[in-house]
Order: structure tokens, then C-alpha cells, then sequence
């Protein structure tokens, strides 16, 4: 145990280092895995979602092919509760009998606000979220569209006779369910991460937020419909990004220290060049996503920023942050030019081709491995990982990546 703590010092110390813009031993080794695990070492996803403990006879042969400095925290959802919730926009395996064992589980683009619903949600977020988006999300909660808030306010209490009419009482006891299922599984997941930890792997990942112009379009507007009133209304929009990231920060605190985490990924995806304009962007999507990353970090919690899609555009913009405190994680990005954006002021990463990973030659690998080391090493602040999360992947390429930072990473 006594190594085991001296490599975890190690290899958490090495990660700091670069975020802070030092130069550590050698390049800090972080890989994104996705459904990797289960894909690859012989464990269903649908048994990880199950039980995360079902995944450490995976995780242990894993680790015989790579050691990473930081090991990304699975991300597997709780079987048991979406199928007490049966959520209509998340497909996932045996949901269906179309969709397997390892079926790789997804969320739909949804609407579950309409574009004359703004005033209704402006005057009152909290029992829209209620009444609205739970309700027509999750068929077991449709109950809760009958819930009135402000009759259990009152001065007497027989505003709560309304919580004993079957719809509304079948949806509280579904919520409670799922509760107790979820719960069951955090725990779960806690053991999978001290595994990890005692076997000298620090753990990123684990606690996850949402940027606030993303998680008002997954979970309320819908994508679609989200950047399309970018266009149309677009002061409407930003007031209620505004409202929403009010509630969003504090729960992303909430969670980092519910985890013990001293990070949080945050993953962007409707910021991308393809989606908006660098003005758009300025002005609707960063303003929001800058205040969560610096309340984070005040916080004394380190962003893990996965830029999604292409970012070439967005540079000059999300380098005004804290010096030293945040990780931008990029899927396609020239790394050169972020690297001289960003020199000074956040730690890069991302951008090594998943695709190379998962069906390239081991040489393919170690030459592109080179390639970004040699842009993106010198002068640190730089961490190794690939662009986006892995699901499958040659178990001899992973090796060779892992060989080839140890080998070529060093300062």
C-alpha cells in the first residue's frame, strides 16, 4: 500500500504540475475512455450498469496495458433506475429487446419546452422544471403534472390531500425508487473509485457539470430548437441561459465535493464553429460557461473542459480565464495554434485520433503520439489525451501510446 501511495502522490503531482503550466518529469499520460472497458475486457455495459464493481476485473486487466496519470472515472448510467423512470429520450441496453447487452447508450435531441413556453418558465423555472420537463421526460412522473407547489405553501395543510391521487402518488413513488436506486449505485461507484485510488490511480472525471447553454438545450429546449433561437430570439434565450446558470453552479460545486473530487469535466458541444458565430459565441454561449469555470475555480476545483467538435474559432475567446486553474481538452483543434493562444494562461490537451486508436497500426500510433508531444510538449503545461472518448480500441495500441508517452514524453 505503501508504493501504491507514493505512485498516486506521483502521478497526481505530475497532472498538477502541468495544469499550474509547469513542467513535470514527463508528459502527463490522461486517456478518455468511454465504454472501453466493457467493449474490450470482457464486462458488459449493461453490467456496468448494473453494479460499477462488476467493471474492476476489467479495470485490473486494463491496467496491465497502460497506467494512466489520471484515470477517467466511468460514466455508465444506473440500469435499475431509467427503468423505474423510463425515460423517453435515453436509449440504452434492455430498454428494448433491440437493444443488447452492449448496446451504446444514448440521449436524443428532445423538446420538452415549446418556443411560447419562455414567459410560463421565466415567471416561474422551478415549477416548470417540475410540472413540465420531469413530467413529460420520465413516463412514470407524467403524475406530477397535477403537482401544485403553492397548495402545500398554505396555511393549512390540506393542500397535501393532492399528493394521495394515483398519479401524482405513483410519480413521488417513482421518484423515491429511482432515488434509492441511484443511491445504491453512487455507492457502487464510490468502490470502483477506491480501487482505483489504493491501487495509485487518482481518479478525474467522477464529477461531471453541465455548461449552462448546453444543459438548458439537452434538458429543456432542445438542441435544434435551442440554436435556432439563437437566431430568433435570441435575448429571450439569454435570459433564460442566465437563470438557469444560477441554479447550475452551486450544484456543481455540490457535486465535486459530494465526490471528493478536486476537478470537474465539463463537456461543451453547442459551441462548436458549426453551430454558431464567433459574435454568437461571445455574446450567448461563453459569458455563462466563463461564470461557472471561474466560480469552480474559486472554489478551489479544477475544470476539466472538453471542447466537442471544431474550436478553431474560439481561442482568443476562452483564454480569459485564470491563470494556471483550468484544462481545455480538445477533439479537433490545431494544437499549435492553441498552444501559442493559450501558452501562459490554461493546460491543453485531447486532439490524438481516436480513430487512429481504434483501428490504426501500433506505428500509426507512436508517430502520431510524437507528433503532438513535439507541438504541445515543451514549455509544459500540456496533458496527453486522445479527442474523443474511447469505446473501441486494439488493446496493442493502447499499450503503445502508453510506451510511447513514457518513452518520448520526458522533459
Amino acid at each position: 500500500m505503501a508504493d501504491h501511495k507514493s505512485e498516486l502522490e506521483a502521478r497526481a503531482g505530475r497532472v498538477k504540475t502541468a495544469i499550474s503550466l509547469g513542467t513535470p518529469d514527463r508528459v502527463p499520460f490522461v486517456p478518455t475512455m468511454g465504454n472501453l472497458v466493457a467493449l474490450e475486457y470482457g464486462v458488459t455495459i449493461r453490467d456496468a450498469m448494473m453494479d460499477q464493481t462488476a467493471v474492476i476485473p476489467a479495470i485490473d486487466r486494463m491496467l496491465e496495458d497502460m497506467k494512466p496519470d489520471y484515470f477517467y472515472s466511468l460514466d455508465f448510467f444506473p440500469k435499475k433506475a431509467l427503468d423505474i423512470l423510463k425515460p423517453v429520450n435515453i436509449n440504452y441496453p434492455g430498454k428494448t429487446p433491440a437493444f443488447d447487452d452492449n448496446f451504446t447508450y444514448q440521449v436524443a435531441d428532445h423538446t420538452f419546452m415549446e418556443e411560447d413556453d419562455y414567459d410560463e418558465f421565466l415567471r416561474d423555472p422551478s415549477a416548470f422544471l417540475l410540472r413540465r420537463v420531469l413530467a413529460d421526460k420520465y413516463q412514470a412522473l407524467g403524475g406530477l403534472k397535477i403537482l401544485n407547489p403553492f397548495s402545500l405553501c398554505g396555511s393549512t395543510v390540506m393542500g397535501f390531500a393532492a399528493l394521495s391521487a394515483p398519479p401524482l402518488a405513483g410519480a413521488l413513488e417513482a421518484m423515491l425508487s429511482a432515488g434509492q436506486e441511484v443511491q445504491r449505485y453512487i455507492e457502487s461507484s464510490v468502490a470502483f473509485n477506491m480501487h482505483l485510488i489504493e491501487k495509485g490511480f487518482p481518479v478525474w472525471g467522477n464529477a461531471v457539470a453541465t455548461a449552462p447553454f448546453d444543459a438548458f438545450a439537452d434538458n429543456i429546449r432542445g438542441l435544434i430548437n435551442t440554436v435556432m433561437d439563437l437566431q430568433t430570439d435570441p435575448e429571450l434565450l439569454a435570459e433564460a441561459v442566465d437563470r438557469f446558470t444560477d441554479v447550475l453552479i452551486p450544484d456543481a460545486i455540490a457535486t465535486a465535493k459530494l465526490m471528493h473530487s478536486d476537478n470537474v469535466f465539463i463537456p461543451l458541444h453547442i459551441g462548436v464553429d458549426e453551430f454558431m458565430s464567433c459574435d454568437d459565441y461571445e455574446q450567448y454561449y461563453w459569458p455563462s460557461l466563463k461564470k461557472m469555470i471561474c466560480a469552480l475555480v474559486d472554489a478551489g476545483i479544477t475544470p476539466f473542459v472538453f471542447c466537442e467538435g471544431n474550436y478553431f474559432t474560439r481561442l482568443d475567446c476562452i483564454k480569459d480565464v485564470p491563470k494556471g486553474k483550468v484544462v481545455y481538452l480538445f477533439e479537433k483543434q490545431d494544437m499549435a495554434n492553441a498552444k501559442k493562444k493559450l501558452e501562459g494562461t490554461a493546460c491543453i490537451a485531447g486532439n490524438l485520433s481516436t480513430a487512429t486508436l481504434m483501428v490504426g497500426t501500433k506505428e500509426q500510433v507512436v508517430e502520431e503520439t510524437r507528433r503532438l508531444l513535439d507541438i504541445c510538449a515543451p514549455g509544459g503545461g500540456y496533458l496527453m489525451s486522445n479527442n474523443i472518448s474511447l469505446d473501441n480500441c486494439k488493446r496493442e495500441n493502447l499499450a503503445a501510446w502508453y510506451e510511447a508517452v513514457e518513452k518520448y514524453g520526458c522533459y
